[in-house]
């Protein structure tokens, strides 16, 4: 069966604060009672104990100002039994023949438990015995019950009256909370069905910060985490289908450039010419048209890597400056060159050298005809420092243009620089892009020198 949190909270909250407000109530309404029947009895004790005590002959004037003190009517009796005074009319009839017990002071008069019906009203008596110069003279105290039952109602039904608002003061107030954090926890509940129907919009966190606030940001975080898994998922996905996409046409286009290529070099040697420039153009654009097909399968290599090749830093930067340089020509770009000597390992050349070689045909293109290259490849202290500067604005150099198929480049499709910052990491060193003076430079600091085994490779 379903209990709702809101009854939870309710009817639980709702017991106690009755049990504990009526509790209170019938507590106070009965030392309210008592109070009230140890005032009436106080009266007339006090009473009781003046017309034992006075002298003075009781007339019907001093019992009417008796009963306004007591609120207990007084019949006066003489030796002889017959009435002397009395605050009632005509009671002669009706007081002859009763038998009232003595009353002692000490007892209240509700004690006696004696029902007196005089005249069709009920009263509680008491008979008080008095001398006076040698006569024995009784008087009847009357109280009525009505006004015994009346002040003993009176006094309990102001705590009833108190308590039974409060109870429903209570009750209310709980209901308008329980409603409320029903409600937040309702909007709660929303928000999570809206999550698992794909619907990441934040929910408005409350302004009361309590617990249900912190609830409310933990879903909202939950939701950014659920999104952005979702969309990484179908990035991955595309990607992977991309990925293997590329793979396929970069093995064909591999093939077919080594197919050119040997025929352009079969032909260079059976053709009896001394200028041989321009089949040496073609075979060195075809080389790097190659150089970059490989950079492609670095992409599409995975766990299904052929055997790597290990190689030295220095060497490849200054293959791949080779490869460019006729390029550069070609395009009238300054190239500059500082290339240190020594030995830094990698544990695949094939890699490093098509991340360099996709930074410096980067660089290139970003430089334009007429504009400069500086290619550095140096080591400082401990570090292998490899920078390359071009001349050009670069466009954006936010973190973001090294992402997987990031690229702002109409016809690219953003492998180039995802490839070299996995190149730089893999070799322990990390791969930056900054904006200095007239200059866009791309720097790549590796800071471990030493040979690679199969347990550092990914």
């Amino acid at each position: 069966m379903r209990w709702p949190i809101r009854s939870q909270i309710l009817i639980p909250f709702v017991v106690v604060q009755a049990a504990t407000i009526i509790g209170i109530a019938v507590a106070a309404s009965w030392l309210a009672v008592r109070s009230v029947e140890e005032t009436i009895h106080a009266r007339l004790s006090g009473v009781a104990e003046t017309l034992r005590q006075s002298n003075f002959p009781l007339t019907e004037r001093i019992l009417t100002q008796l009963r306004d003190l007591s609120g207990a009517e007084l019949v006066a009796l003489n030796g002889a039994g017959a009435v002397r005074a009395s605050t009632l009319d005509n009671v002669e009839s009706s007081v002859a023949n009763l038998n009232v017990v003595v009353w002692t002071a000490n007892t209240p008069i509700t004690a006696n438990k004696q029902l007196i019906d005089i005249q069709g009203v009920t009263y509680f008596g008491g008979q008080v015995e008095r001398r006076i110069a040698g006569e024995t003279q009784n008087v009847f105290v009357l109280y009525p019950q009505s006004s015994w039952l009346v002040a003993r109602r009176n006094a309990m039904l102001t705590p009833l009256i108190i308590g039974g608002v409060l109870f429903l003061l209570g009750v209310v107030t709980s209901v308008l909370i329980s409603r409320h954090i029903g409600r937040r926890i309702h909007r709660l509940e929303q928000q999570v069905s809206r999550i698992a129907n794909r619907d990441f919009a934040p929910m408005t966190v409350p302004a009361l910060n309590d617990e249900l606030r912190d609830l409310a940001v933990k879903v909202n975080q939950m939701g950014r985490l659920l999104e952005d898994a979702i969309r990484h998922a179908g990035d991955s996905a595309r990607s992977q289908i991309l990925t293997q996409l590329v793979g396929g046409l970069s093995h064909q286009f591999r093939n077919a450039l080594t197919g050119a290529r040997v025929a352009i070099q079969l032909h260079q040697r059976r053709c009896d010419t001394d200028d041989q420039s321009a089949l040496e153009a073609a075979l060195r654009q075809l080389q790097l048209t190659e150089e970059q097909i490989k950079a492609l399968l670095q992409v599409t290599r995975g766990k299904q890597a052929t055997q790597l090749r290990e190689g030295d830093w220095f060497t490849l930067v200054g293959e791949v400056v080779s490869l460019i340089a006729p390029l550069c020509v070609h395009r009238g770009i300054t190239l500059e060159q500082e290339i240190g000597e020594g030995i830094w390992p990698t544990h695949d050349v094939d890699a490093a050298r098509a991340a360099v070689l996709n930074m410096c045909m980067n660089a290139i293109e970003a430089a334009g005809n007429g504009g400069k290259l500086r290619i550095r490849a140096l080591r400082e202290s401990d570090q292998f420092l490899l920078e390359i500067c071009d001349s050009g604005s670069s466009g954006s150099l936010e973190p973001e243009i090294f992402d997987l198929f990031y690229t702002t480049k109409p016809e690219g499709i953003g492998l180039g620089l995802f490839l070299a910052r996995q190149v730089a990491s893999d070799n322990h060193g990390t791969l930056t892009a900054s904006r200095e003076t007239d200059w866009t430079v791309f720097r790549m600091v590796l800071t471990q020198n030493k040979p690679f085994d199969g347990k550092e490779l990914r």
